[in-house]
């Protein structure tokens, strides 16, 4: 009976530990406010919306304006990294529902407010710490702060 317990608890604990999903980059991965995002055609920044929000986990990202009045929308795309992580790519954004998203392609006008220019961006990672991410991409350097 001894045996038979202890190989039910070592199951569990086997069972409970394989369930976690690993990080793929823990400095880049997580929930992101926007502090600000400068185009480098014009050198214009644009912050004019404090409530912005990237929320990267895995190879999902989710694009949010939370509490603001500019109805921006909420989207969620792919993100896939390169080799050495010094490089991302965000793609295939659709718009958000309560459960996923409703299969129905973001027109990239509407990425815009949010620092993407294309329905395919790819970022150079140029700072990524756990509590600072700069990306840049050929239309803008996005800047965020961890929350």
């Amino acid at each position: 009976m001894k045996t038979i317990y202890i190989l039910l608890i070592a199951s569990l604990a086997l069972l409970a530990s394989s369930c976690e999903k690993k990080p793929i980059d823990g400095d880049i991965e997580g929930m992101w406010k926007m502090k600000q995002f400068t185009t480098l055609a014009d050198g214009i920044v644009h912050d004019e919306c404090p409530r912005i929000f990237f929320s990267i986990q895995l190879n999902i990202v989710e694009l949010a304006e939370k509490q603001c009045t500019h109805e921006y929308g909420t989207f969620i795309g792919h993100i896939y990294y390169n080799e050495d992580h010094s490089a991302i790519t965000m793609q295939d954004f659709k718009f958000r529902t309560p459960t996923g998203d409703n299969g129905e392609n973001v027109p990239a006008e509407r990425l815009l407010p949010y620092g993407i220019n294309t329905l395919e961006t790819t970022f150079k990672v140029l700072k990524a710490d756990g509590k600072h991410l700069v990306l840049q991409s050929d239309y803008a350097t996005l800047e965020f702060t961890s929350f």
